[in-house]
């Protein structure tokens, strides 16, 4: 018999991405650490091989009505112990509904008007988890002067990676070309892929020997292949996974990122796993503090591609024994991410839960009519017509 019946709830969990690996994870594992765990997924159509996770399959035209109806059938008998949000969306509308003694909110990222969400959803929230303390600290400065989300409510939980036994990296030749890679979806939304073409060039420019790899897969991916086209230097592998996966890995010096916002990518733990140096734009997130963790020169000011490449010269022009050193910071960095740390981490804080006092929370509002028949894509245009007229509000 499981200790503690937990409801996870995310938009999408079957798709690719770092947080729906941690969630498949999570189901995988979940009663390991005596956990019975469900999964409701609002915008995905059902996948086949999670028997415990209900995929609402939401879209822009579902109405607030419909979604409620939706996610009360996909509960039926289930009553959790703790509800656990992996994301802000809905909750307003939602986590009325979820049945659950406690409600914790989970920081997965940076994302744009966080605070403002932050200020919002907390009062509805127990507790709160964050991957990095960067985040922790922005929910604590978020949070309604008097809520009580003391040090007791709150958990740091580094992601969990599990990597292969893999051999030692053999040290690096100063003579060959660098090799640099990308991983994870090929978007402009957030990951901002649109900018690696002009880093590239931006190499070419500075004379760099260089090999760029993209593993992944995404709608800019057409476009990419037609701004690289040279495909002895330019190297399109689409998503792979497994022992392929981590082979392709191994074979990189360093991984960058230009994205807008981050949390702490599993692509950048995985690949200090493999040896892999970590190039991140200074966010203030888990990303760029991982990877100041191996050196302060493998940060770079955000939205500046130029300062990416001038990053990456330096880099190609270390030594070997450099490149063995700042390994063995990668190791020393992640090692706090590997084996069961963190679920075990969030099991126990879970579960510690239920010897805290009641907090007293608001009342979730009330909408007048029409306004829970309006589609998710109204919605939203008019919360954005909002912010533009009060400046943004959330």
């Amino acid at each position: 018999m499981s200790d503690l019946r937990l409801l996870h709830l995310n938009t999408q969990f079957a798709s690719m991405g770092g947080l729906e690996a941690v969630l498949r994870r999570h189901h995988l594992e979940d009663e390991r650490f005596g956990i019975d765990s469900r999964f409701i997924v609002y915008y995905e159509p059902p996948s086949a091989g999670f028997p415990r996770a209900s995929f609402l399959n939401f879209s822009d035209r579902t109405s607030i009505s419909q979604a409620r109806t939706a996610q009360r059938a996909a509960l039926n008998a289930f009553e959790p112990d703790v509800a656990l949000y992996h994301t802000v969306w809905g909750v307003p509308y939602l986590a009325e509904l979820d049945r659950a003694h406690r409600r914790v909110l989970m920081l997965h990222s940076d994302i744009p008007r966080l605070d403002g969400f932050l200020r919002s959803r907390l009062p509805w929230m127990d507790a709160v988890i964050g991957v990095s303390q960067t985040l922790l600290d922005r929910a604590a400065a978020a949070a309604p002067a008097g809520l009580g989300l003391g040090p007791e409510r709150m958990h740091l939980a580094p992601y969990p990676v599990v990597p292969p036994v893999l051999p030692p990296r053999a040290p690096r030749d100063p003579d060959r070309p660098l090799v640099i890679g990308y991983c994870g979806r090929l978007v402009r939304e957030q990951k901002r892929v649109e900018r690696l073409p002009e880093l590239i060039a931006h190499l070419d420019r500075l004379g760099i020997a260089y090999r760029f790899e993209l593993l992944g897969e995404g709608p800019e991916r057409a476009w990419l292949e037609a701004q690289l086209p040279d495909r002895t230097r330019h190297v399109f592998h689409g998503r792979k996974s497994g022992t392929e996966y981590w082979d392709i890995l191994r074979s990189w010096d360093v991984m960058v990122f230009v994205s807008d916002y981050e949390g702490t990518p599993i692509a950048l733990l995985e690949g200090l796993a493999a040896g892999v140096l970590p190039l991140h734009p200074d966010l203030k997130c888990g990303g760029d503090q991982m990877a100041r963790r191996v050196s302060p020169s493998l940060v770079y000011p955000a939205g500046d591609p130029e300062a990416a490449a001038r990053a990456l010269q330096h880099l190609s022009s270390w030594p070997a024994g450099e490149w063995k050193r700042l390994r063995d910071h990668a190791s020393a960095a992640v090692e706090p991410h590997l084996g069961d740390r963190y679920l075990a981490g969030i099991a126990a804080f879970l579960k510690s839960l239920s010897a805290l006092p009641d907090r007293t929370k608001p009342p979730f509002p009330k909408r007048p009519w029409p306004v829970d028949h309006l589609a998710f894509g109204t919605l939203d245009r008019i919360s954005s017509l909002k912010r533009r007229i009060l400046g943004g509000g959330q």
